[in-house]
């Protein structure tokens, strides 16, 4: 169990560097430990709080270190996106090599949904590149506006696409980040097969890569905070269906979700103590910005 807490630990040094490179892009130089307590204050929030609400405090973060809202944002959503393009390039091998017939629907639906989640983005970047559609983000995007929290929200929105096309275009900087992870959830996956050794089951790499997988893509829907329950269901199930008992299944996928979060939340908790998120700063921020 110890171990399994280690290769956890590991994981976060390839999330932290991923997080920097991404930032140094850009042009901010924050420092890799801020930077990797304002990730894990992130992720500790969205452990603790429902609908990913932890992202939007590291797009906070991110905006108090001098990042624009909008690049904040296209940072975020980016870490999320390499996420699920690691996770189906690791269940897919394991998918071919451990079916020899089709398997299961519904690991073929959360395999497509996994494909539109990174494919909707890159659409409507190519959509609105290639097709032309340039005047939906012209100089005055969303001046017209009466409103002002539409208009200043239509604004951020054109930061934001802008600040993603120029981190989706950066090709050195996309395969390096994929790589990190990769890295990320190998050592995820890792943590879930030492937790099994740690039970007193071997269960095979393949199947441990699957099932930590499509157990993380579930979590990409927040039903609830942290995903308790869904991690866990989907992680057992694929357990299961390669011959590991329920009573083996359960606890195995249990205690791997409890020792990430518990880390989680032990060293995310504090940095979050730290933070010291200031609203009224950032609107008065984004006003400035708009003017």
């Amino acid at each position: 169990m110890a171990s399994a807490v280690v290769i956890y630990a590991v994981s976060w040094i390839f999330r932290t560097l991923r997080l920097d490179s991404l930032c140094k892009n850009v042009g901010a130089n924050i420092g890799i430990l801020e930077l990797f307590k304002l990730y894990i204050s992130g992720n500790a929030l969205n452990v603790i709080l429902p609908a990913k609400l932890g992202d939007a405090a590291v797009i906070c973060y991110l905006n108090m270190r001098g990042i624009g809202i909008g690049m904040s944002t296209a940072i975020t959503v980016q870490c999320r996106i390499l996420d699920v393009l690691a996770l189906i390039m690791l269940s897919l091998p394991s998918v071919i090599l451990l079916f020899r017939e089709s398997p299961p629907e519904w690991i073929w639906f959360m395999l497509i949904a996994s494909v539109l989640i990174v494919s909707l983005p890159l659409g409507i970047m190519l959509l609105i590149r290639y097709r032309k559609l340039q005047h939906l983000l012209n100089r005055n995007f969303g001046l017209q506006m009466k409103n002002r929290y539409l208009r200043l929200f239509a604004m951020k929105a054109k930061d934001a696409y802008l600040g993603y096309l120029k981190i989706a275009s950066a090709k050195p900087l996309f395969a390096v980040t994929l790589l990190l992870s990769l890295s990320i959830w190998l050592f995820d996956c890792l943590t879930c097969y030492a937790v099994s050794l740690a039970v007193g089951v071997q269960v095979p790499i393949l199947v441990v890569i699957l099932a930590v997988s499509l157990a993380n893509v579930g979590k990409s829907a927040p039903a609830t905070p942290g995903s308790i329950g869904i991690y866990e269901s989907i992680l057992a199930a694929v357990l299961v269906l390669f011959g590991l008992s329920m009573e083996l299944a359960v606890p195995i996928a249990i205690l791997d979700h409890a020792i990430k979060n518990f880390f989680t939340l032990a060293l995310g908790v504090p940095a979050t103590m730290e933070q010291s998120l200031d609203l009224r700063k950032l609107v008065e921020r984004s006003d400035v910005e708009e003017c």
